[in-house]
């Protein structure tokens, strides 16, 4: 039998792989910014191109309206895709115009002068934490399939740095290893702020610790104080939880001072400057038993290309011509990019809105108590994205409405059972609002007492449940209250 030696050879393989191009990253960067954060960047965006100028004509506020028995809106929406956000392809219709049903009028002159004014006058915002991490990335040597998953990763993150969705979910669909998964988290894991790509604040606190050199004993006590203790702590207890880790109080004393130095909310010092300011990014009004959408685009121009900078390129001569006509063409193609983004943003948001004012169609009519349980993937279905596209929407939006001002990840709620049979689950949202009505009328009552309230009103809510929405609330236990 003839001996066969390994040697060296060329080999064909098809797979298929899906990959961020940069203008898909910049794109996903400005679905979730809020409408000032929005307002900034194009300032920044008029100031550094200028290729982009402020036309004479407008964009009116999008309005529509709908009776309280009205259920479609597939016509609206015929022209609606932002499957822009999950493929690389960046290419844009004039349908935005027509789903968003504009009128058009004829700005005066000093039009573009007042539009400057304001982007002028709006607080600019600093790096975002996005951004700081994918400096970070750029500058790290690991495989594409690693770079591509850290890429989906950092884009998952909040503003805090935490999971928007847990990876479980955001790779369900994806061909990524979770070998390279794991090697992206522990990559950005390892970046600066010491803290981020975890679930929540107790992990993100244990990551500080474990990235300062605790020693691994000293570490699994302190992972058990994060885990079990701190409200106690908070409450002055020291002595209570000392006992509970099976530690000396002055050893507690100084991992409390450890904890000190670390902070819960590491993604914080990115993208902001001073005070926070909101302003919402769209409104839902009840109006005489009709229903009034409205996106805000205050203080948004709409950009185009200066046709003038354009010209210039083929008026150019001489051995500069080709590098200056090479920058011109550049700054063209990115003008066009930021148009088409802004352009899609709105109109993601807008379909978005649609669909929740829809769903939650009795919440903004008779008030929150009427709230039904909506998530993302209800969402995201009926307006044809993917759900992290919604995820990334729900970030920092801000709903004004006849009941207040509302977050718009606070219509995206898991239910809690009915004790009825064949009713429908109750937003947990208005389970927490009840469990602080009954608090505020009974006084310092336990949580199983509360759960046996609830369980009178119609609500099967489990005791466990009662005190992890009691704590949610920021309301301390029946005993610390007493």
């Amino acid at each position: 039998m003839a001996d066969f030696a390994p040697g060296i050879g060329l080999s064909q393989t098809l797979r298929q792989e899906q990959t961020l191009s940069p203008q898909m990253l910049q794109s996903l960067a400005l679905l979730p910014m809020p409408i000032l954060e929005l307002k900034a960047h194009i300032q920044h965006e008029i100031e550094s191109n200028p290729a982009l100028e402020i036309p004479e004509r407008e964009f009116d506020t999008p309005s529509i309206q709908t009776n309280s028995d009205q259920t479609s809106y597939d016509d609206r929406m015929d022209d609606a895709d932002s499957s822009y956000y999950e493929e690389s392809s960046h290419q844009y219709s004039d349908a935005y115009s027509n789903t968003y049903s504009n009128t058009y009028e004829m700005a005066d002159p000093d039009t573009s002068d007042r539009f400057n004014m304001m982007l002028e006058n709006t607080p600019s915002s600093g790096k975002t934490l996005q951004e700081h991490l994918m400096d970070q990335l750029g500058e790290t040597s690991i495989t594409k399939e690693t770079r591509k998953a850290a890429e989906m990763l950092i884009s998952d993150l909040d503003a805090n740095g935490f999971y928007i969705l847990q990876p479980q979910e955001l790779f369900e669909d994806s061909k990524l290893s979770q070998e390279n998964i794991d090697k992206a988290i522990k990559t950005i894991q390892g970046f600066d702020p010491n803290g981020i790509c975890v679930k929540d604040f107790r992990e993100s606190l244990i990551l500080q610790a474990k990235l300062s050199g605790m020693a691994p004993e000293d570490l699994e006590t302190f992972t058990a104080m994060v885990n079990t203790q701190l409200e106690r702590i908070k409450a002055g207890k020291n002595k209570e939880a000392a006992q509970a880790l099976g530690i000396p109080e002055e050893d507690l004393e100084t991992f409390i001072a450890i904890l000190k130095t670390f902070t819960p909310y590491p993604g914080r010092n990115y993208g902001s400057d001073g005070e926070t300011y909101i302003e919402p990014d769209f409104s839902i009004h009840n109006k005489d038993g009709m229903l009034q959408l409205d996106v805000n685009r205050v203080g948004i121009p709409s950009l185009e290309v200066s046709p003038d900078f354009t010209a210039l390129a083929n008026d150019l001569k001489g051995p500069q011509a080709k590098e200056a006509g090479k920058y011109i063409n550049g700054c063209v193609k990115q003008a066009n990019l930021l148009i088409d983004q802004v352009n899609l943003r709105f109109k993601t948001l807008y379909n978005a809105a649609v669909a929740i004012m829809d769903i939650q169609r009795d919440f903004f009519l008779y008030g929150p108590r009427h709230l039904k349980t909506m998530t993302l993937k209800d969402v995201a279905e009926r307006i044809g994205v993917h759900e992290t596209t919604m995820s990334r929407l729900a970030q920092s939006k801000w709903v004004d409405t006849d009941w207040g001002l509302f977050q718009l990840k606070y219509f995206f709620t898991q239910g809690v059972s009915s004790a009825q049979p064949g009713e429908q689950t109750v937003s947990r949202n208005v389970v927490k609002d009840m469990i602080k009505e009954i608090i505020q009328e009974k006084g310092a009552l336990s949580d199983q007492k509360i759960s046996d309230l609830l369980l009178e009103k119609g609500i099967k809510c489990a005791r466990r449940t009662v005190g992890k929405y009691r704590t949610e609330l920021n309301i301390d236990s029946s005993y610390e209250r007493s």
